[in-house]
């Protein structure tokens, strides 16, 4: 197990990986509110965009720069002297680099070699080095590549003076399995002392959080991904997730503020027109909403039964439903807390026509709508 989980990086590219998703559109002051909102849940480095894209892009970065924030600024470059200048003219004293490592972007993207992208890392990193600014190394499609070419590379960026690498599986094809045995037969074949190793993964398959669990199991010392996991095609890693799993199951202690993320989570679905699925990980409206009658009285029990941390933990409230899936504790319950002492008979009783209101509304009852089904199944003599 990495003892360093607690002491992570967190690297967030909500404003740059995240900002690529298909049509979306973050003007400056939104890039700059949604940077400033990062700063204060905790994360240690903002990915704030591409200044070499110009105009608004570079303008917000600028900005975001000069605002002030305890996070490091990051600048997102590909290896090309005008991305690395665009980055240098408007102030960042931390850029991000990133070439392609595997050969079929090398071949197919690129139509050079590896040697070329090997030569031309290295006249890149030395203009940084001459401006005396930090930067990382990022491989891109890491997870494609042979792990010689991609050890090779992170042995240059080390030499060169990168304080990171990142690992990126670019098109999400790892499992978890795969990933860390990966990032064990880098970190033990490269034998690195003076660089960082970072997971940047994606959604494709479903594994991004799964793999980044995995990578920082591994050994990994920085984490990239975004809020609510936005991304390219089936989107990031989502930070939440992952840090949720180390802080609230495995008892890791990573500063990082679940309530302003998930507000944060909020007002980029509003800014975006993308609601958060009901049943989302972590920000879910729904994740702790009860109906299925085993569950429910397993949660009057004891929460832990079938909750696997508190919902106040990350802002959420805790909520039992009477429907189709019912059983009579809920409905004593819940009517009970509505001021009636019903009995376990009663509830019993009523448990019948509430799975039939259910059945013919297609959806759990209101509390009122229990209350007036309580009232007229007295009325009637059936309780």
């Amino acid at each position: 197990m990495n003892n360093n989980i607690n002491n992570i990086i967190i690297n967030d590219t909500t404003l740059r990986d995240g900002e690529q998703t298909a049509g979306i559109v973050f003007p400056v002051n939104e890039k700059l509110l949604i940077a400033k909102m990062l700063d204060e849940i905790g994360v240690n480095e903002i990915e704030a965009g591409m200044p070499v894209m110009g105009g608004d892009e570079k303008k917000a970065v600028k900005e975001i720069n000069e605002s002030g924030l305890k996070a490091k600024i990051v600048g997102w470059n590909r290896a090309k002297p005008e991305d690395i200048y665009a980055s240098l003219d408007i102030g960042l004293k931390f850029i991000h680099v990133s070439v392609p490592v595997s050969q079929i972007h090398i071949e197919y993207k690129l139509k050079k070699d590896f040697r070329y992208v090997k030569a031309n890392l290295i006249s890149i990193l030395k203009i940084l080095n001459k401006e005396g600014v930090k930067y990382s190394v990022g491989g891109e499609d890491s997870s494609r590549a042979d792990l010689e070419s991609v050890i090779e590379i992170i042995k240059i960026a080390e030499g060169e003076g990168a304080y990171k690498f990142r690992y990126s599986d670019t098109v999400g094809i790892l499992n978890p399995l795969k990933i860390y045995e990966n990032i064990k037969m880098i970190k033990s074949g490269g034998k690195f002392k003076n660089i960082l190793l970072e997971i940047h993964t994606h959604n494709d398959l479903g594994m991004a959080s799964a793999n980044s669990v995995a990578a920082l199991k591994a050994g990994v010392d920085s984490l990239s991904g975004s809020v609510s996991g936005i991304g390219e095609r089936a989107g990031n890693c989502a930070l939440e997730e992952v840090i949720a799993y180390f802080n609230f199951i495995e008892n890791r202690k990573i500063k990082f503020d679940f309530i302003k993320a998930k507000n944060l989570a909020k007002i980029i679905a509003k800014i975006t027109g993308r609601r958060i699925q009901v049943s989302k990980p972590i920000f879910g409206r729904n994740i702790f909403y009860h109906e299925a009658g085993i569950h429910t009285d397993g949660i009057l029990k004891n929460p832990i039964n079938y909750e696997a941390y508190p919902p106040e933990y990350v802002g959420a409230k805790r909520k039992l439903l009477a429907g189709k899936h019912s059983g009579s504790s809920v409905i004593k319950y819940k009517l009970n807390k509505m001021g009636l002492q019903i009995t376990d008979e009663d509830a019993r009783n009523m448990l019948a026509a509430v799975k039939a209101e259910s059945v013919k509304l297609k959806r759990c009852l209101s509390n009122k709508e229990l209350f007036v089904l309580y009232q007229n199944l007295k009325v009637n003599m059936k309780i």
